[in-house]
């Protein structure tokens, strides 16, 4: 038998992987120790540098040293693929069009607002300046304030919280089933992981969710998310520049920033970086809540 050695900080996430990792990383996790604690080697393993071997696996990667003389394993980390593992909970439609994409990115980055949004529509408030007014704008002119209903409803018929057909002279904007599902949650916390399931269902939002997670698995990560980094990856580059896509970029970095924050997927977000571990949030099944 091989013993694993690590660092105090990894050693207590061993002990207690389901605060840590989610089900299916837990179970991977579990089977490589078992192997390297019997064998002190796994039969696949890649040598990622001259010291350091790696175990890749369909949820993480772990990397380690063995010291076969000593019958010790130096355990160096654990990576997540935190893009895989989400890739497979969510359904990431395929059919994003970058040639539209600044008519189809809303401006109305606040989470929140989007669910305040949702709770006014479902109680019948459908009009623009209405919806602006009682979502708390108070521009100078009525305009404005149309304009702000208007952004809250473009954002949700981007996450296919709503729906808007014309009838004549009017448009019509009604709540789809996910949009009435945040509408009946019971607590408001089932209302923010309704809502995180719509954004991470949302073509932009998961290209760059993907993009600064898809480093995690290795050991050391570079790629940030940053205004330079949502707009290469979501806009063509005659329009980068555009004052339309720097208003539009925040949207979707602040979204993924709030996703990260409430849900735990680990993004960077400056150069030191921030390893979020995903907590049981999406680890159940809904109650009652069918969200297909």
């Amino acid at each position: 038998m091989f013993e694993i050695v690590s660092t105090p900080e990894l050693q207590n996430k061993i002990k207690n992987l389901q605060g840590y990792y989610p089900p299916e990383a837990c179970q991977e996790i579990n089977h490589f120790l078992e192997i390297l604690k019997q064998d002190g080697h796994l039969s696949k393993t890649n040598f990622y540098d001259i010291n350091t071997n790696e175990i890749a696996g369909l949820y993480c990667n772990l990397f380690y040293k063995p010291y076969l003389e000593e019958k010790k394993i130096l355990l160096i980390d654990i990576k997540m693929k935190a893009a895989d593992i989400f890739k497979q909970r969510f359904t990431i439609e395929d059919d994003w069009d970058d040639k539209n994409c600044v008519d189809s990115i809303p401006q109305y980055d606040k989470p929140k607002k989007i669910i305040e949004a949702i709770l006014l529509i479902d109680q019948g408030i459908t009009d623009s300046y209405e919806l602006g007014y009682k979502l708390g704008n108070r521009g100078k002119k009525d305009v404005y304030i149309s304009r702000h209903g208007q952004y809250a409803k473009q954002a949700l018929e981007a996450l296919k919280l709503i729906t808007r057909m014309r009838q004549g002279n009017k448009w019509l904007t009604e709540l789809t089933q996910k949009g009435r599902l945040i509408a009946e949650a019971p607590n408001e916390d089932l209302q923010v992981r309704l809502l995180i399931e719509a954004m991470l269902s949302y073509p932009p939002v998961w290209r760059i969710i993907d993009a600064v997670s898809l480093k995690q698995s290795q050991l050391n990560s570079v790629l940030v998310l940053n205004d330079e980094v949502v707009k290469e990856l979501t806009f063509p580059e005659v329009l980068k520049d555009a004052d339309t896509s720097n208003r539009r970029s925040q949207t979707l970095k602040n979204w993924i920033k709030w996703i990260s924050k409430k849900s735990g997927i680990p993004i960077r977000i400056h150069e030191s970086g921030v390893q979020l571990t995903i907590p049981m949030l999406f680890a159940e099944v809904l109650d009652g809540a069918d969200t297909d």
